[in-house]
């Protein structure tokens, strides 16, 4: 089995382990390019829905409500803004894209494998290139969440989760701890990456759109690994998919050295 990785920001990526039974509760990659207000309007994004109608024959669209501060005069002041998103599904409504006026993300709860994942987001960002043209891109990311819930790997979570990520979990208080959660964000050798990881009580999740709620304690790892490299780069499907795959390893990395071997061996290592 491969190797732990010992320096999981800069160190090299270790051998991918295909695991039968991954405890993933979410699977995201999203590319962000520089904003096209005209994405709002149903008419201009006609074109890529029926390019991609095929495959994501599902479609609806989001109102995202938000704030953004504003300088006025002397003052910052708030601004809510509305945000249409365009979200398409495939038919079991595993797979969502979501187009954005600023982004194009996939993500999926039934993950198979990266080379999958990457080949269906490379379908999409050709037909995006193909019928709306972004000319720029700004950030590339990839994101896994994922979740213990069974009590028997709670029970035994010293054994699956190497100490780093622990704390006091590790003195064997987990069936005492309500809430443990700890965020870090630090620079990688691809960009920058975002975990957060912990126990949290049933009924609470530190991001309900990327790991929903269940009713039992959890302890969840969410990795979240971008680039701004291409920043200011040409959109080009080829150079995205290739960033994608960079930022995707580099959470691997993350992943692969805060677990243990026992973890590999418990969720079907192959």
């Amino acid at each position: 089995m491969a190797d732990r990785c010992d320096d999981p920001l800069f160190g090299e990526v270790p051998e991918r382990v295909p695991l039968s039974n991954a405890p993933l509760v979410r699977v995201l990659g999203q590319v962000k390019f520089p904003r096209i207000a005209k994405i709002s309007e149903e008419t201009y994004i006609a074109d890529f829905q029926e390019a991609i109608r095929g495959e994501y024959p599902h479609f609806q669209h989001d109102m995202i409500q938000g704030l953004d501060i504003v300088l006025v005069g002397n003052e910052l002041k708030p601004r809510q803004l509305t945000t249409f998103v365009w979200r398409f599904f495939d038919a079991s409504r595993a797979l969502r894209v979501s187009l954005g006026p600023d982004a194009i993300t996939l993500e999926t709860g039934k993950y198979e494998s990266r080379n999958d994942f990457l080949a269906r987001f490379e379908f999409i960002l050709e037909k995006l290139f193909e019928t709306i043209r972004p000319s720029l891109v700004e950030r590339v990311g990839f994101r896994y969440v994922d979740r213990l819930q069974a009590s028997d790997d709670l029970e035994t979570l010293p054994e699956l989760v190497h100490p780093e990520l622990l704390n006091v979990l590790q003195s064997g208080l987990v069936q005492h701890i309500d809430i443990s959660m700890t965020e870090i964000t630090g620079t990688t050798k691809e960009g920058k990456i975002i975990a957060r990881y912990g126990l949290a009580p049933p009924q609470y999740s530190h991001d309900p759109e990327m790991a929903p709620p269940v009713s039992e304690k959890s302890w969840v790892l969410d990795v979240d690994s971008y680039s701004t490299n291409c920043a200011g780069q040409s959109f080009d499907t080829q150079m995205l998919c290739s960033e994608l795959d960079n930022v995707a390893a580099r959470a691997y990395a993350f992943f692969r050295w805060s677990v243990t071997e026992k973890f590999l061996e418990r969720f079907g290592a192959k």
